[in-house]
C-alpha cells in the first residue's frame, strides 16, 4: 500500500500540469505541489529532521502548509498539527510533550513561540513566512528555495503504517491529547470518502477551516488528491464572501463543521444562493432544521457524517441520493458501529446508549494517543473503541447523534441528552447559541440548567424562553436553572466547554423557576 509520499508522486505524473490546490490568487498543479514537497523534505534533511522526528507547524491556510506536511511525509518524519490559537503554558506543554525537535511557524504566530521560548530548551524555531516579504536569511524560505526539487536522497524506507500525523482533541478537561494516525489510516479514509460521497476528478473541494483540523486535512486535502480533483482553500472563513468564493473558483463541493451552515443560514437572503455551482456539502453538527433549510435554501445535498480522529476520522454518512435528515447516516464499510448500554451490551433500535466503533481491516484506525497507552486502553474496553458520545440507530440502519455522554444530564434517574434542549433553545429568533448542562441537585441528582447567549441588540427573559420550551419539549426537559452570559466558555478548537460551566454552577445571576 502506498505512503503519503508515494500517492503525492504518482498523482504529479498523472495529473503534471493540471491544477491542484487553490488559495486566493494562487493556483499550483499537480507536478508544482510534488516539486515543492521534494524542496521541502530536501530543506527538512538539511535541518537534520529524519525518519520519525516531531516537526511542530504552526501556519495558517496557505500552500506553505501543504509543503511542510508533504515534505516531512517523504523523509517518514511526523506533523505535528499545532491550533493556531495556541499560547502560553498550554503550548509549552504540548510541545514539550509531543517531543518536537523543531517548530516551523509563520510570521504572525512566532509571538506566541518568543513568550515561552526560554522555557523550551532544545527545540528549534524557524520562520517559512507566507506574507511575501523579504525574508530573514536565517528563516526557513531561504533553505527551500535553495533546496533541489528532485527526491529526497537517502530518505529511510517508509512503511504505510508508518506514523504521518499527531493532531489534538479539544482538550475540553485538561491538556488535549495526541492523537497519532498513520499513512494507511489518513489515505484510507479519504479513499472511502471519495467512493462514499462520489468526488471525481472532475470536483474541486472548497475549505475555510484552518488545515490544523483533521476534516479539511481528510474532507479537502486528501479527498482531491487521491480522486485526482482540486483543493481550493480559503485563509479563513467569511460569511458574506463564502458564496461569492465558491462562484470564483467553480466549487463543486465544501466541507463544513457545526457552527458552518448555521452562520450561512444567519446571513440575510439573497437571490443569487442558488446561483453557484456546489452540488454537495460534506461535515459533522448539521441537526434536522440546519439540514433542511441549507437544502432548501441554497439548493445543495448535505452528506452529514460521524467520525473522530481516532476512529478512522469517520464511520457513518448520509449517501447522495440516500440522505435522511437529522441523522449522521449509514454505516461506512471497514467498520462496525455499535450502540451500547453502561455494561457494554448491545441496544435495540431507537435506544439512545453509547456510539462504539471498531475497525475489521487493520491499520485503519489510529494508532493510540501519543505516550499515554493507559487513556488510550480507558476507551478501549472489550474489544471496542468507546466514542463517549451517545447515539442511536433506527430500523434503516441510519445512526442519529444524541450528544457526548459526559455531558448528558441525570434527572431523577433519567438520562437527558443536551443536545435536544439546545436544539430547541437555539431555535428561538433572539438566541446566538446556548449550552445545557446539568447542576447538582439533593432530590432529582442533578437538575437543569443553560447559559444563553443573545444575538446582538436582542433581549429575552427567563419566563419568555420558559415559556417557548414548555410546548417543545418533555416536561422533564424543561430547564430549572437560566443564566444570560456573554459568551460560553470554549476550548481552543471552538468546542464549548460545558465542564466548565458545571463546575461554575450556580451564580447570582442565574435565574430560578422555582423561586419565582
Amino acid at each position: 500500500m502506498e505512503t503519503l509520499g508515494t500517492l503525492l508522486e504518482n498523482k504529479a505524473k498523472g495529473n503534471k500540469g493540471k491544477p491542484y490546490f487553490y488559495c486566493e490568487d494562487q493556483i499550483i498543479t499537480y507536478e508544482s505541489i510534488n516539486n515543492c514537497a521534494n524542496r521541502m523534505a530536501n530543506a527538512f534533511q538539511k535541518m537534520e529532521i529524519s525518519k520519525g522526528d516531531h516537526v511542530a507547524v504552526m501556519l495558517q491556510n496557505c500552500p506553505e502548509y501543504l509543503y511542510c506536511w508533504f515534505g516531512l511525509a517523504k523523509i517518514g518524519a511526523v506533523i505535528v498539527a499545532m491550533n493556531t490559537q495556541l499560547k502560553g503554558d498550554t503550548l509549552k506543554d504540548l510541545i514539550e510533550f509531543s517531543d518536537c525537535k523543531l517548530i516551523v511557524s509563520d510570521q504572525d504566530f512566532l509571538p506566541q513561540y518568543q513568550e515561552i521560548a526560554h522555557r523550551i530548551k532544545g527545540v528549534e524555531i524557524t520562520v517559512f513566512d507566507t506574507s511575501g516579504e523579504p525574508f530573514d536569511a536565517h528563516s526557513l524560505n531561504k533553505l527551500f528555495n535553495e533546496s533541489p526539487a528532485s527526491p529526497p536522497p537517502n530518505a529511510k524506507a517508509i512503511s504505510d503504517i508508518d506514523p504521518l500525523i499527531i493532531t489534538f482533541t479539544s482538550g475540553t478537561t485538561g491538556l488535549p491529547k495526541l492523537v497519532q494516525n498513520s499513512h494507511r489510516a489518513y489515505i484510507e479514509s479519504a479513499k472511502d470518502f471519495a467512493a462514499y460521497t462520489e468526488i471525481s476528478s472532475e470536483d474541486r473541494i472548497y475549505t475555510a477551516l484552518p488545515l490544523y483540523h483533521a476534516n479539511p486535512q481528510i474532507m479537502c486535502i486528501l479527498l482531491a488528491l487521491v480522486s485526482g480533483g482540486s483543493a481550493v482553500v480559503a485563509r479563513k472563513f467569511s460569511a458574506s464572501r463564502f458564496w461569492d468564493d465558491v462562484r470564483k473558483y467553480q466549487a463543486t463541493a465544501f466541507t463544513y463543521v457545526g457552527a458552518i451552515l448555521p452562520i450561512l443560514l444567519a446571513q440575510p437572503e439573497h437571490p443569487s444562493e442558488k446561483d453557484h455551482p456546489a452540488k454537495k456539502c460534506f461535515g459533522g453538527g448539521a441537526p434536522k432544521d440546519v439540514y433542511d433549510a441549507t437544502v432548501r435554501r441554497f439548493g445543495v445535498e448535505v452528506l452529514e457524517f460521524y467520525g473522530m480522529s481516532e476512529a478512522g476520522a469517520w464511520n457513518t454518512i448520509n449517501r447522495p441520493g440516500k440522505g435522511k435528515s437529522g441523522t449522521i447516516g449509514q454505516l461506512r464499510q471497514g467498520f462496525e458501529v455499535k450502540i451500547f448500554d453502561g455494561e457494554d451490551n448491545e441496544l435495540p433500535i431507537g435506544k439512545i446508549g453509547e456510539i462504539v466503533v471498531r475497525p475489521n481491516k487493520p491499520y485503519i484506525m489510529f494508532d493510540g494517543y501519543y505516550k499515554a497507552p493507559e487513556e488510550t486502553c480507558k476507551s478501549s474496553s472489550n474489544l471496542w473503541w468507546h466514542t463517549g458520545d451517545l447515539g442511536k440507530i433506527d430500523e434503516d440502519g441510519y445512526y442519529y447523534f444524541c450528544g457526548r455522554k459526559k455531558e448528558s444530564i441525570r434527572r431523577g434517574g433519567e438520562e437527558i441528552t443536551p443536545y435536544d434542549i439546545e436544539r430547541e433553545i437555539n431555535k428561538h429568533p433572539a438566541v446566538a447559541e446556548s449550552a445545557a448542562f446539568g447542576i447538582s441537585d439533593p432530590i432529582m441528582g442533578e437538575e437543569i440548567g443553560v447559559a444563553v447567549v443573545l444575538k446582538s441588540s436582542q433581549s429575552l427573559s427567563p419566563q419568555e424562553l420558559i415559556a417557548w420550551c414548555e410546548p417543545k419539549l418533555p416536561k422533564s426537559m424543561v430547564p430549572r436553572y437560566i443564566e444570560f452570559i456573554e459568551e460560553l466558555p470554549k476550548s481552543a478548537s471552538a468546542k464549548v466547554q460545558k465542564i466548565a460551566l458545571k463546575k461554575r454552577g450556580l451564580t447570582e445571576n442565574t435565574w430560578d423557576r422555582k423561586k419565582v
